[in-house]
């Protein structure tokens, strides 16, 4: 019985292990981009291309409060396709240490902003 506990813990490992790598920035390579969110802007690359299926990892861990939505100058606007969680004016909430993903199914160009921060702006590029 331990020995099928300690096997089940290793695979469990390497399975979270192989998840948490699939993330960069920049272009995709491999399955998904990261954004990374400072106390009131985005930092580095605000400006990603995946493939239709990938995510996005919005990193918050340096930042503070936020709300992305779609849209652009801190205003929500509706996108099709784009993922439930930045397609309400409530939007995906991130806090100071946060690190979120959202999956992208459908290819088309998303403009994400921040409804307490009008002057962040990411632009999400999901081709087929």
């Amino acid at each position: 019985m331990r020995r099928f506990s300690v096997a089940v813990g290793l695979a469990l490992f390497l399975a979270l292990g192989i998840v948490a790598c699939g993330g960069s920035s920049g272009s995709a390579g491999g399955g998904g981009s990261t954004i990374s969110l400072g106390t009131s802007s985005f930092s580095g690359n605000t400006s990603v291309t995946i493939k239709a299926g990938e995510a996005v990892t919005f990193d918050d861990s340096s930042g503070g409060t936020h709300m992305l939505v779609t849209g652009s100058n801190g205003q929500f606007t509706a996108a099709t396709g784009a993922p439930s969680e930045l397609s309400s004016a409530t939007g995906l909430p991130l806090q100071a240490g946060d690190t979120k993903t959202v999956t992208f199914a459908t290819a088309g160009t998303y403009q994400i902003t921040c409804t307490i921060h009008p002057s962040m702006q990411a632009t999400i590029t999901v081709t087929s």
